[in-house]
């Protein structure tokens, strides 16, 4: 509503007033803190911003001071050798053989080279009964008169030309067994012995050609001086230290803990059928519980169907042999 005015014009509101200017400097003193300006209107975004940029600048520095701790936790360059074996990006370290018959050849078990250079070996028949003892080792036997079994020969294990070192193992708690060993000229004969309840009697003997297996030319270097060692593992294993376990079990009227007897009878079978007529009657003839295990109908059925059928010779040759 607008009222006029006794000279006739309308009274209008009065116009808003205009935004107070900053106050000059007086004197060279600011201006009083009760009349703020704009620069002290921006200074909190302005600190913020500066707050946010420090933020980022100091994580900045810790993502640096990461990166240089992480490169500082590499391997020198003079510490890591050039030749590594070490597979790239798997982290596998090389593999090496642990048992000799692991061992190819120019490859050598740590064991045996701990036991070469603690042994002092001064000739190739040295060297091969220092082998014969670690095969003995590998299967279980616990040398007697020494402390640190591992990387060391038994006590008195050389003298007067003859060879003579004893065991005792787990699974033959009462008896020990003995290897005897005696060069032969070229060769040398271990005499496998057991000794249970005061009596002693031979089990096995083998005979072994140093030159087969040690080549002592460079004495020095223990990966040299051994070869064939697979073959030796198997040859010893099979042929003495196997027998000696079975009958040191024997002897004590133990189960026997390996070899075909103990299998159970469905892996029996599978091997049986690998086996010809004539192989397989053999085998059963070698103890009872082979023969209980051979004497399978199904296992004949099969041999027939595979071996005779169709074959009226071989059909009367398996009736005789069943009569």
């Amino acid at each position: 509503m607008l009222l006029e005015e006794p000279d006739g014009q309308p009274s209008l509101p009065p116009p808003p007033p205009p935004p107070a200017a900053p106050a000059p400097l007086q004197n060279g003193h600011e201006p009083s803190s009760l009349t703020p300006n704009s620069s002290q209107a921006n200074r909190p975004r302005e600190e913020g911003q500066n707050e946010h940029s420090n933020n980022e600048k100091a994580r900045m520095e810790v993502q640096d001071s990461d990166e240089r701790a992480g490169s500082s936790l590499e391997f020198p360059s003079g510490l890591v050798p050039e030749d590594s074996d070490l597979e790239e990006g798997t982290g596998s370290y090389p593999s090496e053989p642990m048992l000799c018959s692991e061992a190819a050849d120019g490859e050598t078990p740590h064991s045996l080279e701990m036991l070469y250079l603690s042994a002092e070996c001064t000739s190739a028949t040295d060297a091969l009964i220092v082998l014969v003892h670690l095969l003995m080792m590998e299967t279980g036997y616990v040398p007697q008169g020494i402390e640190a079994k591992a990387v060391s020969m038994p006590e008195k294990w050389r003298g007067n030309g003859v060879y003579k070192l004893q065991y005792t193992h787990p699974l033959c708690g009462e008896g020990s067994a003995g290897l005897t060993c005696v060069p032969l000229g070229d060769l040398i004969a271990i005499n496998a012995t057991l000794k249970i309840n005061e009596e002693i009697k031979s089990v096995k003997r083998i005979q072994l050609l140093p030159s087969s297996f040690v080549c002592f030319q460079d004495p020095e270097k223990v990966a040299g001086v051994y070869k064939d060692l697979q073959k030796l593992s198997r040859l010893f294993k099979d042929q003495l230290v196997y027998s000696l376990l079975a009958a040191a079990r024997q002897a004590l009227n133990l189960p026997d803990v390996f070899g075909l007897v103990v299998l159970p009878l469905e892996l029996k079978l599978r091997i049986f059928r690998l086996l010809d007529v004539r192989s397989l009657i053999s085998l059963s003839a070698v103890c009872r519980d082979l023969y209980t295990a051979s004497n399978d109908q199904l296992l004949w059925r099969f041999m027939y169907l595979r071996d005779f059928r169709g074959n009226v010779k071989a059909h009367l040759f398996l009736i005789t042999l069943s009569c």
